[in-house]
């Protein structure tokens, strides 16, 4: 009887199952809680991972809408103030070349012109305008000034007070024109204001001249209604803490009240570095970053046409991106209650998970300690519960088997001996069959040295038939060529036909237009004949001519030379004629050569016709035995496939037989071997045997072990 495995016997040879540790004796690298809060972070990360790049998307694509819209509505607003401060400029232009107002401040006014016209006239004219506040105008010589504002009255040192100003050199160093945001000329004349940003106003200077003179005579001052611009601001809404400020040509700063700072001295826009960088530039409208106040800002600008004013908006970076930092506040609230909601539910799971699990191992280390009565229960109503009654019902599952493997044991002991009788029974039938399987195999040897002999002449015969079929194809292949030939010699013929009867008909045309030249000819000759004629009655004229200028004497001698002239040309008429007769003898003889070669070219193209109709007879006659001597061809191309389809079937099944034969010679030889084989076989069965029934012993003392009876 063999040994068993080495740990399998007890001091008193009963097996005993080993046991698995408990779990509080396992050293985890990571608990069921650890996983599942690891497991739910990686949502949470995701979650905010998608927060991140939604933040950032947004903010980059809010800030890119927030300054196209922001640029559309400072260009909306520049085109807007261009059109009103051009309305202002032409309304100063049409006062500086008033005929009247001219007239009177350069010392020469017309009938009726007068100060007290001139200044009603520039009141009228300014009183009912919706753009323009108040005006006023400077003389140059003498104390005459004019203003439409009530509040303003001017002294005798109006005009050295002007020079003495700052408005007087922003005119001088544009030449003709400037825009102020706040005219220090006038405030000299306005009482203290308690804002000091109340005198701001946009205001034009202009030069005023006399046209045909040229000499200056005084300057125009213009301002803009105020409420014209505050609307103007108040329309700008670039967003909550936005400033819009408006530059003046003299860099004053026109914004609304409440963004004004503190003191005069403290600029907005104009005394920073990014005002510079917007002077420096060549475009029309910008933007740049700064620093204004401490915060971070964006500054986008758009120039007021090409009048020197420019429209500049500050827009706070926490505006821009007040929306996009509205959704990372929700992200980071969801975030923040999904982290804590998920920490929860991992720690009540990993708690139940835990619960189930020790459960589940307490009873299985009762089980595999040999209690078969154990029953695990669980408060679960998920998987837990599944997988508690499926342990369960493995533990009595096994149970039932160690009760049936008990009642086996005495079985196998019966099955031992029956096994051992018909083990002797199986070694003589082995003997039998090993005896008639020589005898099977000596046969088959023989089958196979007849089907090789049968098959080395079935392939010497079809090397033969291969060779007649070859030769009957290159047959056929050289009939058909020739077949063609004879078809491409009978077309050939045709054309050569058909050729010669259109070479004869353009002979025939050729004699018959050669018998039409001879009638030409014969008409010229006539013509000539005319001529000959015409040229002797011409010299006998002429002599005539000669005759009677000789005896005229002096006053006949311009007709004698008439007359001469008029011989010479008859010797040259009658000169040319000649040699016309002479070229057209020599034309009709070429005439008579050419038709008769053209009737020579006839005789022989017949010749040629008739030698053609031969040929294509003989060619028809061979194309009859070619087409007989193919259909022969193609009897014996279709008899010798056959033939072929024969020698392969034959070749076919004659290598199938000696297949089967050499299979059946392996067959018959592994089937000797499998007798052997299984003759070793049946000894170790008999071994194996006696193994069984000692295994069946420490079986049944295995089995005593164990506990399947539950207590009631």
């Amino acid at each position: 009887m063999k040994k068993l495995p080495k740990g399998k016997e007890t001091k008193k040879g009963v097996t005993k199952i080993k046991t698995v540790k408990e779990a509080k004796n396992r050293k985890n690298v990571m608990g069921i809680r650890a996983k599942l809060l690891l497991a739910f972070a990686l949502p949470v990360f995701f979650v905010i991972l998608l927060g991140v790049v939604t933040y950032s998307q947004t903010a980059d694509s809010l800030e890119k809408h927030y300054k196209e819209s922001t640029m559309q509505i400072l260009g909306k607003t520049s085109d807007y103030m261009e059109i009103l401060l051009l309305e202002v400029e032409t309304i100063a232009y049409d006062l500086s070349q008033d005929t009247d107002l001219v007239s009177y401040f350069s010392g020469t006014p017309e009938e009726g012109v007068d100060f007290d016209y001139v200044d009603r006239k520039m009141n009228s004219y300014l009183g009912t305008n919706e753009y323009v506040e108040s005006g006023y105008f400077i003389a140059i010589n003498g104390n005459d000034h004019i203003s439409t504002n009530q509040e303003i009255s001017f002294d005798g040192d109006a005009y050295a007070k002007f020079v003495d100003s700052h408005d007087y050199v922003e005119i001088m160093a544009r030449n003709r024109k400037a825009w102020l945001g706040e005219s220090d000329f006038l405030s000299q004349y306005r009482q203290e204001p308690e804002n000091p940003y109340d005198n701001r106003k946009m205001t034009i200077v202009r030069r005023v001249d006399n046209v045909l003179t040229g000499q200056d005579i005084g300057f125009i001052i213009l301002e803009v209604r105020s409420s014209v611009m505050d609307k103007q601001l108040e329309e700008i809404n670039l967003g909550d803490n936005s400033t819009v400020v408006i530059i003046a040509q003299d860099n004053t700063e026109l914004a609304k009240p409440e963004d004004y700072p503190a003191t005069l001295e403290e600029k907005i826009i104009t005394s920073g570095n990014a005002y510079q960088k917007m002077q420096q530039s060549v475009d029309k409208s910008g933007s740049f970053n700064l620093i204004y106040r401490g915060q971070e800002y964006w500054m986008c600008y758009y120039y007021v046409g090409d009048l020197g004013n420019s429209i500049v908006g500050l827009i706070p970076k926490a505006t821009m991106m007040e929306q996009a930092n509205d959704i990372r506040t929700n992200t980071i609230m969801i975030v923040a209650i999904l982290t804590v909601i998920m920490a929860v539910l991992a720690t009540l799971m990993a708690l139940s998970i835990g619960k189930n699990i020790q459960n589940i191992m307490v009873g299985v280390q009762q089980a595999s300690r040999g209690d078969l009565t154990v029953e695990i229960k669980t408060k679960s109503k998920d998987e837990f519960a599944t997988l508690c009654g499926g342990i369960n019902d493995m533990v009595a599952a096994v149970g039932e088997l160690i009760a049936k493997v008990s009642e086996g044991a005495g079985q196998v002991d019966l099955a031992v001996n029956k096994v051992g009788e018909m083990n002797t029974r199986v070694c003589e039938v082995t003997e039998g069959i090993s005896s008639a399987i020589l005898q099977i195999h000596g046969g088959a040897e023989c089958q196979k040295e007849g089907a090789k002999n049968c098959l080395d002449n079935m392939d010497d015969l079809a090397d033969k038939i291969t060779c007649v079929a070859e030769n009957t194809e290159e047959m056929q292949k050289i009939s058909n060529s020739v077949k063609g030939l004879v078809s491409s010699g009978i077309g050939i013929m045709d054309e050569l036909n058909t050729t010669s009867e259109m070479t004869n008909k353009s002979l025939n045309e050729i004699v018959r237009e050669l018998e039409d030249l001879g009638t030409a000819v014969g008409d010229i000759n006539k013509i000539i004949q005319v001529i000959s004629e015409i040229a002797d009655q011409t010299n006998l004229l002429s002599l005539n001519a000669s005759i009677e200028a000789a005896r005229a004497g002096e006053a006949g001698k311009g007709f004698a030379v008439v007359a001469g002239e008029v011989k010479n040309l008859a010797d040259q008429s009658l000169k040319a004629a000649v040699q016309i007769q002479r070229i057209i003898s020599e034309v009709e003889s070429f005439s008579t050569a050419v038709r008769q070669h053209a009737e020579q070219t006839g005789d022989a193209l017949e010749s040629q016709k008739l030698a053609v109709s031969n040929a294509v007879g003989a060619f028809s006659d061979m194309d009859n035995h070619l087409e007989q001597l193919a259909e022969n061809i193609d009897g014996i191309v279709v008899e010798t496939q056959a033939i072929l389809h024969a020698k392969d079937a034959t070749l076919g099944a004659i290598q199938s037989i000696s297949l089967i034969i050499e299979q059946n010679t392996e067959v018959t030889t592994n089937i000797g071997g499998d007798v052997e084989k299984q003759k070793k076989q049946v000894e170790e069965l008999a071994l194996c045997a006696d193994n069984l029934l000692a295994v069946s012993n420490q079986l049944k003392v295995a089995v005593s072990s164990f506990k399947t009876e539950r207590t009631r």
